[in-house]
């Protein structure tokens, strides 16, 4: 399989970027750089959403029907108080019936790539060809949880955050010297209705990157703070992950997705340009086997087949 790969040029998504994106968790945050793309206009789209899990539904609708008994007493019971909610309800369900009816634009569409895509790193010259799977790598799994009765704003977790910041804006300074790749943040949602486990998913050359990471003083800096502070904090859970991925032992898929995971990471070639690992899929990357760069049994290529078949799904033969 490998071999027959080697002359085959796979079909990149994104055309090279002359600028170097951000990663998801600078973007979010609204890293700003000279000579990195512009901060997209808006808020910081990771402060509501955090917010917005440090308090249960319940507690969200009594706050609301809170500051609108507050603005009763305050200014009596005038119609627009009383509708204004109402209104804003009724105007928020029309627009969902209209983009649902195509009749507007569906924000939650926007840059979604149709079809099947999967990751193939680009080689130091810019061309997508070679064997599936084709880089080794590290990931790297760090998780925060406050399991104060203040959440987020329990002491210390500022401090927590502005460390970590520091340590991703170090990375991302010089991130092809630093092997870093890319970074995704999530929330656990399996645990508990409020403050729930932040993790953060990066994406490295290599284990050796991780390290240097480790041990360089902007995360020293960090490491020295908590262990002054951690007997007073034991309501922090921090966690931290390490896989590390051979080439060849990797693979993934995405239909009709947006650049998320490993789809969201990027390299730089010799030729000084930064270029995004999705491609579209083809016969080399037909299937989680192919992917592995692993032969299929006979069974498991009739059951592919018959899968293939069903969803009416053809490939062309590998040149």
């Amino acid at each position: 399989m490998a071999d027959q790969m080697q002359d085959v040029e796979f079909e990149p998504i994104f055309p090279p970027f002359e600028q170097q994106p951000w990663s998801q968790y600078a973007e979010a945050r609204k890293f700003n750089t000279p000579g990195r793309p512009a901060p997209k206009k808006g808020s910081n789209v990771f402060v509501p959403i955090f917010l917005r899990d440090q308090f249960t539904l319940s507690t969200w609708m009594l706050m609301g029907a809170s500051i609108q008994c507050l603005l009763v007493s305050v200014l009596g019971a005038r119609l627009w108080i009383v509708a204004l909610p109402v209104l804003m309800l009724g105007l928020r369900c029309l627009r969902t019936i209209l983009q649902a009816r195509g009749m507007l634009k569906n924000p939650y569409m926007e840059g979604v790539i149709p079809g099947k895509t999967t990751c193939h790193f680009p080689n130091s010259d810019g061309s997508y060809s070679g064997a599936t799977s084709n880089k080794s790598m590290a990931v790297l799994l760090i998780s925060v949880k406050s399991n104060h009765p203040l959440g987020a704003l329990a002491p210390g977790f500022k401090e927590l955050g502005e460390f970590f910041n520091g340590c991703v804006e170090w990375l991302e300074e010089d991130s092809h010297a630093r092997g870093f790749l890319g970074m995704t943040t999530w929330l656990n949602a399996n645990d508990r209705a409020t403050s729930n486990e932040l993790l953060n998913i990066g994406y490295f050359r290599n284990v050796e990157d991780i390290h240097a990471l480790a041990h360089h003083a902007i995360h020293r800096a960090g490491w020295k703070w908590w262990n002054q502070h951690s007997k007073s904090m034991e309501f922090f859970t921090l966690t931290h992950e390490i896989f590390v991925v051979d080439a060849g032992s990797w693979e993934n898929i995405f239909v009709n997705a947006k650049p998320t995971h490993l789809g969201t990471t990027v390299v730089k070639g010799d030729d000084g340009l930064w270029r995004s690992p999705l491609i579209r899929l083809g016969a080399a990357h037909r299937n989680s086997a192919n992917r592995l760069r692993r032969k299929q049994t006979e069974d498991e290529k009739k059951r592919q087949d018959e899968t293939d078949a069903m969803a009416g799904e053809a490939y062309e033969p590998l040149a």
